[in-house]
């Protein structure tokens, strides 16, 4: 009898481990399928565009993987010569490259003076970021245009240089609230002894902000830089709203490639498709060389609020 009772208690003690071996195995399953599925709901559309960007038939798709008209330079000499291309690209990346250093330049600074000082209505202005975050950046376009007219703009001499920097600076201040909120996390995490230890030494308050905590804040620093580098590029419901008007030239490359396949008789949309993977280099080559920084930045920034 008491060998009976020895014999079954290791079963009874394994089937509590048998049944979390099958809870994780399941888990991996589904968490796999689903990484899986939304790798193939990305890679697919970028795959679609690379394949039409050598198509020469005009279409998005073909009954085969590989297009059957193939030919690896027609869209493109056809993108460079029948529109310009190369002036969107221009206006797109220098708007990008000035909102990148404006509002980079500003965020570190709004971020030392909300992380390092306090005073009376600093957990208002906190509060005022992250209610100013919430509000849809779209539901403001028509103020825009109404400010932009009102200050004589679009009637001015030199309306599309006036646009590009009125662009410019809707740009900058508009990504400077999230990351303002983003760098002082990062500014929190580094311990304020610091700046303590740098002040018995003598060390003026300029001085602990360009000599000690600059540097040990250069991940997050080139994080919002890509950040604020990578939105311009990608935006165009206002650039299309603003500068709808001027000519083609003045046109930023998400607007001047939307207007290739605007009109369903006359689209092209190989190539369409064909300054699209264009237009993704600099993004993409930015993301792969500087994805350190964005992981470790982000990571580092969120261990305090």
């Amino acid at each position: 009898m008491d060998k009976t009772i020895t014999l079954n208690e290791p079963a009874k003690a394994a089937s509590p481990f048998n049944r979390h071996m099958i809870t994780k195995n399941l888990g991996l399953v589904f968490s796999y399928a689903f990484l899986i599925s939304m790798a193939v709901v990305i890679i697919y559309p970028i795959l679609v565009t690379l394949m039409s960007a050598f198509n020469v038939s005009n279409t998005l798709y073909s009954t085969s993987f590989f297009p059957e008209n193939f030919s690896l330079t027609e869209n493109f000499v056809s993108l460079f010569n029948d529109t310009p291309y190369l002036s969107w690209y221009r206006n797109t990346f220098l708007v990008s490259l000035i909102t990148m250093v404006l509002s980079t330049a500003i965020v570190t600074v709004s971020g030392f003076v909300y992380s390092r000082y306090r005073y009376k209505s600093r957990k208002s202005a906190l509060m005022s970021l992250l209610i100013i975050q919430i509000i849809p950046s779209g539901s403001g376009l028509i103020a825009l245009y109404a400010i932009a007219s009102s200050i004589g703009i679009y009637s001015s001499e030199h309306a599309t240089l006036y646009t590009y920097i009125f662009m410019i600076l809707i740009y900058t201040t508009g990504g400077i609230t999230m990351n303002t909120i983003l760098m002082k996390g990062y500014y929190d995490s580094i311990p304020r002894a610091l700046d303590e230890s740098a002040k018995i030494d003598g060390a003026t308050q300029m001085q602990i902000f360009t000599e000690i905590l600059l540097p040990l804040v250069k991940p997050m620093i080139m994080v919002i830089a890509i950040f604020c580098f990578l939105g311009p590029i990608g935006d165009i419901i206002m650039p299309k709203f603003l500068i709808a008007s001027m000519s083609s030239e003045a046109k930023t490359l998400a607007v001047g490639l939307m207007g290739l396949i605007n009109n369903i008789k006359e689209s092209n949309y190989n190539v369409f498709a064909a300054g699209a993977v264009l237009a993704a280099i600099p993004p993409v080559v930015v993301f792969y060389k500087f994805q350190d920084y964005i992981v470790g930045g982000l990571t580092s920034g969120g261990v305090k609020g």
